[in-house]
């Protein structure tokens, strides 16, 4: 598996008004970057120095038992919850300088604690 040593972290890019671009920037190749992330609720270390790069083109898997922050990680890196230290940049937008509203339209999260429901079966009138 990849590590985060192979591309280092570039500073954020500058950007105007909080807007999104619709793609990495041509001269990144780095889509997700998250350096030495910690995230405390409740006076309690949810996640502690979490630091993962991910490359365009590139596919992960985040496995770990119950409990290890698995969808607490994947909720800072789909820009639902921000870090308590550390910095997160998705897209070459850094959490808490970007309109997260704007970018989650960027992103696809399946998050499993979502419950779907089926609609309702279609009734044909005759």
């Amino acid at each position: 598996m990849p590590t985060h040593d192979r591309v280092p972290a570039r500073p954020p890019t500058p950007r105007t008004g909080g807007s999104v671009a619709h793609r990495p920037t041509p001269q990144s190749d780095v889509v997700l970057n998250a350096d030495k992330i910690d995230l405390v609720r409740e006076g309690r270390l949810l996640l502690d120095q979490v630091t993962v790069t991910v490359l365009t083109g590139e596919h992960w898997a985040l496995l770990g038992p119950n409990g290890a922050g698995k969808s607490t990680l994947l909720g800072i890196l789909g820009a639902y919850t921000h870090p308590t230290r550390g910095a997160a940049e998705i897209l070459g937008h850094r959490l808490g300088r970007v309109d997260v509203h704007a970018l989650r339209k960027l992103i696809g999260q399946v998050n499993p604690a979502t419950r779907w429901s089926r609609p309702a079966p279609y009734a044909r009138s005759c």
